[in-house]
């Protein structure tokens, strides 16, 4: 089966196109010989030679020995330049702030992570803009390895008015320019800088880091807040890069001779990160303390968290156990439409959802079995993300890697 790029677009070139399959082959199968790297993406080994050899003389690429020969010359092997250059990779999530530098395989070298400021999406952006400034000062590497950065942010991305539009109601859904942070960094650090959605980037990140190549259809779920799209192995944007929100504007039902359910349906909207468990929670307990998550919250409700409800659930707690059988259900029902709709042979749960473990994933996937039909149920394969918490940042370092592999 032929490799296909993720990055498949109109405005690379062939020379591009085939920059990106062949690096990408060589990172996660390295060390490789060139006739294992024709083999994979099906380029004849004259291209595949002459290409590696561009690279090796450009350090991207390095040789390492020689592979057992089954007869004849023992053919040498290549791999990754891991330590060519740095790469940062920053999420502005809807709770915190999280910021890497890794190397090209990609491996984390240093990582910081920060609350959310409250405020305009501006106020966050600024101290995302911060953030950078400092991991490269705490990390001591010099500015000449940092060859890209690469920003994942949480809302609705307009591509074309270069804007970012916050989606929680609660922090009244501000509009700030990514347009403006990518001109910031680039013009302080001048390197190039790659913005894209938390939950495509995530899902991008799965794809390549924890994957298999064979998975062309890919789902990620960032908690019920959005999903992230691979489609035929590439990663789906949208028309203005926005393809992925699942919840709907229900603030403005007037003349659309609606039932009331629907602007009360969670199916519609989002619960949160947290699929709503932590204000189930305290309401729970409001009404009978004897849980184990009253116990664990130091007997304060409104330290309860939904940690906490996953932990007691894991320890027996009735009250946590059907909070999280409730709260997956409600996201299975998302997780099966869209299954539906999408027919993908992965779906992955992150945003946080993952650290319920298998009560949640259990849950998810009989809720498919059960409402799915079996022709799409039946090939598709239900994961808890590998990446949890650094899948985004992972993503946006994915991102800016795709820029440098195709301008080698």
């Amino acid at each position: 089966m032929a490799y296909r790029s993720l990055y498949k677009n109109d405005h690379l070139t062939d020379r591009e196109r085939k920059n990106i399959i062949l690096l990408d082959v060589i990172r996660r199968n390295g060390p490789i010989a060139k006739t294992d790297i024709s083999r994979i993406t099906q380029f004849n080994i004259v291209t595949v030679s002459n290409y590696v050899e561009h690279y090796i003389d450009q350090k991207l690429v390095v040789e390492k020995g020689l592979d057992i020969s089954s007869g004849g010359r023992r053919p040498e092997l290549v791999e990754l330049n891991s330590d060519w250059g740095s790469l940062i990779g920053l999420e502005i999530g809807p709770t915190h702030i999280i910021c890497i530098i890794s190397n090209l395989s990609p491996a984390i070298i240093h990582k910081l992570k920060v609350k959310r400021p409250t405020g305009h999406m501006e106020v966050v952006i600024a101290e995302a803009v911060k953030l950078v400034r400092r991991i490269i000062e705490e990390s001591k590497i010099s500015m000449e390895k940092i060859k890209g950065i690469g920003i994942g942010i949480s809302g609705v991305i307009d591509r074309s008015a270069g804007t970012i539009r916050d989606t929680d109601s609660l922090r009244g859904k501000t509009v700030g320019s990514f347009a403006t942070a990518k001109a910031i960094l680039e013009k302080e650090f001048r390197v190039p800088v790659s913005v894209g959605n938390d939950a495509s980037l995530a899902a991008l990140a799965e794809k390549k880091l924890s994957l298999r190549i064979d998975d062309e259809n890919v789902l990620y779920f960032y908690g019920d807040v959005g999903s992230g799209i691979i489609a035929n192995n590439n990663l789906f944007w949208g028309s203005s890069w926005s393809a992925g929100e699942i919840q709907l504007s229900l603030e403005n039902l007037d003349g659309l001779m609606l039932e009331p359910w629907v602007g009360k349906t969670d199916f519609f909207k989002s619960e949160g990160l947290d699929l709503g468990i932590t204000r189930r929670a305290r309401e729970a307990v409001k009404k009978d303390n004897r849980s184990k998550i009253f116990e664990m919250a130091g007997k304060d409700i409104e330290k309860i968290d939904v940690s906490m409800v996953f932990e007691a659930a894991k320890r027996g707690d009735v009250v946590a156990m059907n909070l999280v059988e409730e709260a997956s259900t409600r996201l299975g029902l998302k997780v099966a439409y869209l299954i539906h709709f999408f027919n993908p042979e992965v779906v992955v749960l992150g945003g946080g959802v993952e650290r319920g473990g298998e009560q949640v994933l259990n849950v998810i996937r009989r809720v498919v079995k059960q409402l799915v039909m079996e022709e799409a149920a039946g090939i598709v394969k239900i994961i808890l993300s590998r990446l949890s918490e650094d899948a985004v940042a992972f993503g946006a370092v994915c991102l800016v890697t795709q820029e440098l592999f195709a301008e080698v």
